[in-house]
């Protein structure tokens, strides 16, 4: 994972779960742990994605308020994000992606931030949530187990 996305590649696990999703129509959101990550990965998703609209978000961006916003209206399919989006915002029907989810911006609760940005309609409540990593840290085993427990009070 680290070595790929050092060289500005997306893990080929990306690119299976990527094509293999359970609703391929879903707008896709994935979190990195830098700015300077985001703005890198840019170029290799267009170039491997061409047909997809594609932008990087964070909280230094002077135009990020509008990249959300055209986000939520579909104008991006994809969008690359720091943890700016872990909360505070919606979007109906997307699946997330965690790169480098080890790195120790992603405690636990930013974990379970994120996670809670997929099934967020009545109409889609099912968008997927991946974790990519080199190995589990505590904060993704604990962000798991949070995530589970919150769902099982839901069902009751």
């Amino acid at each position: 994972m680290q070595k790929a996305l050092q060289t500005d590649q997306l893990p080929s696990t990306f690119w299976k779960w990527f094509k293999q999703r359970k609703n391929p129509t879903r707008q896709v959101l994935v979190f990195v742990p830098t700015i300077k990550l985001a703005a890198r990965l840019i170029p290799p998703l267009q170039e491997r994605l061409p047909e997809q609209k594609i932008t990087a978000v964070h909280a230094a961006d002077k135009d990020r308020e509008e990249k959300v916003q055209q986000f939520r209206n579909k104008e991006y399919d994809l969008l690359v994000t720091t943890t700016i989006l872990e909360r505070g915002v919606t979007f109906p029907s997307v699946d997330v992606a965690v790169l480098d989810a080890g790195h120790h911006v992603f405690d636990q609760a930013a974990l379970v931030q994120i996670a809670g940005r997929a099934g967020r309609s009545p109409l889609d409540p099912t968008g997927e949530v991946i974790f990519f990593h080199d190995g589990k840290t505590d904060a993704m085993m604990e962000a798991g187990q949070a995530i589970y427990q919150m769902n099982q009070k839901a069902r009751k």
